[in-house]
């Protein structure tokens, strides 16, 4: 398949388009920066883990700055630091030494300025030209700053040296502190200023503490390189195509899971890339990915599935609506209407009152009638604790009634009634009439009656339950706490499939209850379906039916040389023809007819050669139609011959 065809083929699924969104919102969220905030706590916390004991970098406060300064440089000097860095805007005595700086605009040497990076740390600002000389790249020429670094505040504030200006002026302090150290010294800001918003330094006002952690990240190297547009964009990218993957062969519970676990491992390698090589690569943004991409993934599928399964809906309804199939008892809307055809269709009686039992009360009320009207009830009493009711109930049975139960009775009609109840359930009452001729067996007909009833009341039982299960199903509350205000599509799935399997489950049966042996193979001589008979046929035979191909089975019980047999089967298919073989096994006859099934009119996706649906075999077992017919024709003649006899006798 060519590349423009896979094009095609791909551009024509709801999928496709699905991931080209995901795509496109991961670019913009890329762009414009939106997801870049949720970074900043985890870069927050990946500092407050981190944990350093040592600096090379000094603060030193002091009270006043201005009438402080010259002594204590000096004394500063004496100990000879690397450099001292005098912050302040007042307009302090210049000593002139190497190792000593005076940031500000007006000695064209500056700080870097320091940027609030997403609220939650600090960001080095790229150097302006032309405007100060960095004092940063004086003292560390090989540091770059120009690609904005994030500060590492994974030194400990306490871990930092911090002196008052008296203690060094008093010599409180060991040469080792300040010896080959760098030195800032700032005025005491005496809490006039607020905290600083940075890892660590939340206790803090005074933001000589900022340059410090600076002065820190240079003499480390630790300065946190943030990972670029375009590198952060291509690894999110990355990942969305292997994520895309991996979440397409799991069920979404283990892909929640994975997720979890994949988010907690990315976690943990950005803490480790950010703690050894001092790059901070998209953690939140990874992150939101993993659980953003599954979601996608989830509602895609199940969004292509739901076409699917509609489809499917459609051609099986498509299908069946060529098909009739009656409606099952439980889903009429009333089940007295099918009782009534039962009991119209295999009882002769004069006429038939139903009565339902009201739920929650010991009384009945006519449903329905036949042969006759609801208004031919001569009884008045309604309760069935009382009699009639109550003897049948006792005699769990049909009882014949000798006090007038209808109006309009003829001088030999007869009255019974039987109770409507399974498992002990009262559902109703049958009463009827019947006028009896001279063959009336009252027992036949009473036991008749009684399985005709238990039956009615197994079914009225099972549609009470179903019916109330249906009731509460259909409660509006109920199917709003369940999402089930609309109807599942899984149900109308399933009734269509129900349908299908009632349809199917018949065929089979009647398929079973054939009395010839049938096979069906398809064209490529592999058993498709066979009956009950055939299975009987084959073991009475021993003939490994399952093992065996048209071919064989052909050859076998007819004794054809497979060159021969080939032709049959050949004219068979190619002619969609009809051939009759008579053989003979184990002393019995049969015949042999072999057709081809031609495939349905409704062409389905998987296709038939020769628009054939397989070649069926059927043994017609003669030896039995012969004895079977013989033994009609003898059971014929001696009835003739009994009426011959008869009518003689008659005569004389």
């Amino acid at each position: 398949m060519s590349v423009k065809q896979q094009l095609f083929f791909v551009k024509r699924h709801k999928t496709f388009w699905l991931i080209i969104s995901l795509i496109t919102v991961v670019l913009i969220a890329e762009l414009t920066g939106v997801l870049q905030r949720l970074n900043a706590p985890i870069f927050n916390y990946f500092n407050l883990w981190q944990s350093e004991k040592h600096s090379d970098v000094v603060v030193i406060e002091a009270n006043d700055l201005t009438f402080e300064h010259d002594q204590l440089i000096y004394t500063l000097l004496d100990h000879a630091p690397r450099a001292i860095i005098v912050v302040s805007d007042a307009g302090l005595t210049h000593i002139d030494n190497e190792a000593v700086f005076y940031p500000r605009r007006d000695n064209q040497l500056c700080l870097s300025k320091l940027n609030p990076w997403l609220g939650y740390s600090i960001q080095i600002a790229a150097e302006q030209q032309n405007q100060c000389n960095s004092l940063w790249l004086k003292l560390f020429p090989n540091s770059k700053l120009e690609n904005s670094p994030l500060l590492s505040f994974a030194l400990d504030i306490h871990a930092l040296p911090k002196f008052n200006s008296a203690r060094i002026q008093g010599n409180d302090v060991l040469a080792g502190q300040i010896k080959n150290k760098v030195i800032l010294v700032a005025q005491v800001n005496n809490s006039f200023g607020l905290p600083i918003r940075a890892p660590k330094l939340t206790e803090e006002v005074n933001s000589i503490y900022l340059h410090a952690y600076v002065a820190h990240n240079l003499i480390e190297k630790t300065l946190i390189t943030p990972l670029n547009s375009q590198l952060s964009l291509l690894l999110q990218l990355i990942i969305m195509v292997a994520l895309l993957t991996l979440y397409q062969k799991v069920a979404f519970n283990i892909g929640f899971i994975l997720t979890a676990l994949i988010s907690l491992s990315w976690v943990a390698l950005c803490y480790l890339v950010m703690a050894k090589f001092h790059i901070f690569l998209p953690a939140a943004q990874v992150t939101i990915l993993t659980f953003t991409t599954l979601f996608w993934v989830f509602l895609s599928v199940k969004w292509a599935e739901e076409d699917d399964l509609h489809r499917l809906i459609n051609n099986i309804t498509q299908k069946m609506s060529v098909r009739y199939l009656p409606k099952s008892f439980t889903e009429q809307n009333t089940p007295w209407d099918s009782i009534i055809q039962l009991i119209n269709q295999q009882l002769a009686l004069d006429k038939s009152i139903l009565l339902a039992r009201l739920e929650g009360a010991h009384r009945v009320y006519e449903i329905r009638s036949i042969n006759c009207h609801l208004s031919d009830i001569y009884e008045m009493r309604r309760d069935y604790e009382r009699a009639p009711y109550s003897d049948a109930i006792k005699a769990f049975g049909t009882v014949k009634i000798t006090r007038p139960f209808f109006k309009s009775l003829s001088d030999n009609e007869s009255q019974y009634i039987v109770p409507l109840m399974y498992a002990g359930d009262i559902r109703g009452f049958w009463a009827m009439t019947i006028t009896p001729d001279a063959h009336f067996n009252e027992r036949a007909f009473v036991n008749n009656v009684n399985r005709f009833a238990n039956q009615v009341g197994e079914l009225l039982f099972h549609y009470r339950i179903f019916e109330t299960q249906g009731k509460a199903e259909s409660n509006v509350i109920a199917k709003l706490l369940t999402l089930n205000l609309a109807k599942p599509l899984s149900q109308q799935i399933k009734h269509s499939i129900n349908e299908m399997e009632q349809k199917l489950t018949t065929l089979e049966h009647v398929f079973n209850q054939i009395r010839s042996a049938s096979v069906l193979f398809n064209l490529s001589g592999q058993i498709v379906q066979t009956n009950h008979a055939l299975e009987l046929f084959a073991k009475q035979h021993h003939l490994p039916i399952f093992e065996m191909t048209a071919l064989d089975l052909l050859c076998k019980v007819t004794g054809l040389e497979h060159g021969n047999a080939k032709g049959k089967l050949r004219y068979l298919t190619l002619h969609k023809g009809e051939i009759y073989l008579p053989i003979h096994l184990n002393k019995q006859k049969f015949v042999l007819n072999v057709r081809t099934i031609e495939s349905s009119d409704q062409k389905n996706n998987h296709g038939e050669p020769f628009a054939l649906g397989g070649i069926l075999f059927e043994f017609i077992n003669l030896t039995e139609l012969t004895r079977q017919i013989d033994d009609q024709k003898k059971d014929l003649y001696i009835n003739n011959k009994q009426s011959s006899v008869i009518s003689s006798e008659a005569s004389n």
